[in-house]
């Protein structure tokens, strides 16, 4: 800008100001700027600093020529000669605010607030230039614009609250919910266990049972076979010795006897016929592990249902007037009313609600508030 202006600073005012541009420190400082300085440089204080030194918090404001704020030190040094003496001075907290002028160019003190445009004007563009505007009188009551920003204010903290809160409900169901799951999960496999453990140790049981049964049969037709035999080694004995014996008589005689013997024996062998050998088996285990496994692996964590409630939602689908609905004497709970603000949110012509006669708590209630809050 020097540059531009043969190394001269000229006021934007035009009053003829000028400053050499290696000579920038002899301009005036902004009183404005001066303070916006201070506050960026100081962030923590809340006064402004002092005018004359720069380096102390301000304590005092003169409100005669001066303008200023000053720290003490430097107030004694500058009134205490001459007419200074009679400037009057003034805690910095009662410092006047300064006078704003309208933003639409004119130097004419601010006195209305044009909503359509968010400027700052003037009663003659009020009159003329933003005529058709929505303005609020600027040095009038500005409580009734304070309370609705204040309820605004805390009607979005509030919202935030009730979220916040219910996060970290939701942190802590969550955790409940997972623990009550592994806990089914361990639960579920521990009687799986216990029950697969049973059924080994039964069919184990089983197939020892069937194990004696099938040896005693065995064992029971061997004996039987042994009996037999026994008698046929006698009988072959007897028949031995008749056969040395010379006399036909006792021969013929032994004849007899070794044909009944051998038609008792023959009759004998047709109960004693070959023991059919029983094959036992579990049958096809592989399949039978792999139907198993299929259904094990059918549970999953799913994602649970939403909340309904049929009554609820049925009232609300079946009501003619949607600026009406009667939601009373249906027994709702917390969880419905999550289903009630939501349609809240939904429908914004709902003007009479009836809840009566409900089983609604502190949760439910919470739903409902915040629904309200955004339903305006």
């Amino acid at each position: 800008m020097a540059l531009q202006n043969n190394g001269q600073f000229v006021c934007p005012k035009r009053d003829g100001t000028k400053v050499e541009g290696n000579d920038i420190e002899a301009l005036i400082p902004n009183e404005a700027v001066h303070q916006l300085v201070q506050l960026f440089d100081h962030p923590e204080l809340t006064a402004p600093m002092c005018h004359r030194c720069d380096v102390n918090k301000a304590e005092h404001w003169c409100d005669s020529d001066c303008k200023h704020c000053y720290c003490s030190k430097c107030w004694d040094n500058i009134h205490e000669v001459g007419h200074y003496r009679n400037h009057r001075k003034f805690p910095v907290k009662d410092r006047p605010s300064e006078v704003s002028k309208c933003q639409e160019d004119h130097d004419d003190t601010v006195q209305y607030w044009c909503e359509g445009c968010s400027k700052e004007i003037c009663n003659n563009c009020q009159q003329f230039k933003h005529k058709d505007h929505k303005v609020v009188l600027v040095t009038g009551d500005v409580k009734p614009l304070e309370e609705e920003c204040k309820t605004g204010l805390q009607a979005v903290q509030l919202s935030l609250n009730y979220r916040s809160n219910r996060v970290e409900n939701m942190v802590t169901e969550i955790e409940k919910e997972t623990e009550s799951n592994k806990a089914k999960v361990t639960e579920t496999i521990t009687s799986l266990r216990q029950i697969i453990d049973k059924h080994e140790q039964d069919l184990l049981e089983n197939i020892e049972k069937v194990e004696n049964e099938e040896k005693d049969k065995t064992v029971n037709y061997k004996r039987q076979l042994q009996g037999e035999q026994q008698q046929l080694i006698e009988q072959i004995f007897n028949f031995v010795i008749t056969c040395q014996d010379k006399h036909p008589k006792k021969r013929f005689e032994a004849k007899k006897v070794f044909d009944d013997y051998i038609q008792r024996a023959q009759l004998k062998l047709l109960e004693l016929k070959p023991l059919p050998r029983n094959k036992y088996h579990i049958g096809d285990f592989n399949d039978k592990i792999r139907e198993i496994e299929a259904q094990l692996r059918n549970f999953k964590v799913e994602k649970a249902p939403a909340c309904e409630n049929k009554k609820v939602q049925d009232r609300i689908k079946d009501s003619p007037d949607k600026s009406i609905l009667d939601l009373s004497s249906l027994e709702l709970n917390d969880k419905d009313m999550e289903i009630v603000a939501t349609e809240l949110e939904i429908n914004r012509t709902l003007i009479d609600l009836e809840l009566y006669n409900n089983k609604i708590g502190a949760d439910g209630a919470e739903h409902f508030a915040d629904a309200l809050r955004t339903n305006r």
